[in-house]
């Protein structure tokens, strides 16, 4: 019989590949999409899912989510992937609800009988790792608690070692480092950065602003991700990883490798808030409309951290060693993607604006 999974927050970047890796592999699916204010619904351009027949969506409210007691006495998963993380968001108001999420969801498997049935996936990032330069981080590190963000993801994350340990569980913790698609929300860094030059070839932005142009992050590609969330339930041991490439590179990388696949050569001139990005070359047509010497990337102090951290790394040996996962998408790669994907965007915008 198939296998049947529940993935929570279903309408983001790792929900949507992750679902798309699990019907491939014969799973039933059912996502749940949550009413939020704003939701991400690039990830669902298509009905692809919709109309799969082994695919099912549920709606919660935000606060609902864990209250499922009822949808999981209905479809009793095997596996179950919390994505619902909200990293950088959380407040000392919002704690209550986002720093027991793991505990109720677990509490939810507990209550239906399915402790020794239910694989249990809880997507946590390196928020709960805090602010410490020079860190490599692995699975043993140790926690500190900055703010109320880390605050909500330690309690999580020791919820599900809880669970693990005291329930006989199969529950485990994913420690995601930055991971990146064409489905990504503009609100991160990369897509604002693929998309505003996107949108600058065509004429629909003049200048790209952005805060620490030498922070340095580890990005991987959300669906060489979810693979690896997908393996952490299919061991017999259940274990918490780091997921990440262990390779890092500048936002100033980023910039420049996007824009050499819109046929741009930059020239940063400049440091600190006056560093600016200056096109040096003009190398396809993707540009024609640009000339050199436009200035088209800048540092904007508001869009700077006040406390930034540019030298945290990553160390995923243990799930290179135990479980053979290794990135399979390169970081250029993965800008090409995005590049071309907000590309096509762009172009249908600027000829809306066009023709109106």
């Amino acid at each position: 019989m198939s296998k049947v999974a529940l993935i929570t927050d279903i309408s983001g970047q790792d929900g949507s590949y992750l679902a798309e890796l699990l019907l491939k592999k014969g799973y039933i699916v059912h996502g749940i999409i949550q009413h939020r204010p704003v939701m991400n619904t690039e990830s669902f351009n298509d009905d692809e899912y919709f109309n799969h027949p082994d695919f099912r969506i549920h709606h919660y409210n935000q606060g609902e989510i864990s209250n499922s007691g009822g949808l999981l006495a209905l479809i009793r998963p095997d596996e179950i992937y919390n994505l619902d993380i909200t990293s950088g968001t959380a407040t000392h108001s919002t704690l209550p609800a986002v720093g027991i999420s793991a505990l109720r969801m677990l509490e939810a498997i507990r209550s239906q009988g399915l402790e020794h049935k239910t694989r249990y996936y809880h997507a946590s990032s390196p928020t709960l790792c805090g602010l410490v330069d020079g860190m490599s981080i692995n699975e043993m590190v140790t926690f500190n608690v900055p703010s109320a963000d880390a605050v909500a993801q330690i309690s999580d994350f020791w919820t599900v070692v809880n669970y693990r340990e005291t329930f006989g569980m199969h529950a485990c913790n994913g420690i995601l480092f930055n991971h990146e698609s064409p489905r990504r929300n503009e609100r991160f860094v990369t897509r604002k950065i693929t998309r505003g030059l996107a949108n600058i070839t065509q004429g629909l932005e003049k200048c790209l602003y952005l805060g620490n142009l030498n922070a340095l992050r580890d990005w991987g590609h959300a669906r060489d991700y979810v693979k690896m969330q997908w393996l952490m339930l299919q061991q017999d041991k259940p274990e918490d990883f780091v997921i990440a490439t262990g390779v890092q590179f500048t936002v100033r990388q980023f910039v420049t490798f996007a824009a050499l696949e819109l046929g741009i050569k930059l020239r940063f001139v400049g440091k600190g808030i006056e560093e600016k990005g200056v096109i040096a070359a003009i190398i396809s047509p993707l540009a024609a409309a640009l000339k050199v010497g436009d200035v088209i990337v800048a540092v904007d102090p508001r869009c700077l951290r006040p406390a930034e951290v540019s030298k945290v790394s990553a160390n995923p040996s243990k799930a290179r060693r135990q479980l053979g996962w290794a990135p399979e998408t390169s970081l250029q790669d993965l800008v090409i993607e995005m590049v071309l994907a907000d590309l096509a965007t762009a172009k249908r915008a600027a000829r809306l604006k066009l023709y109106g």
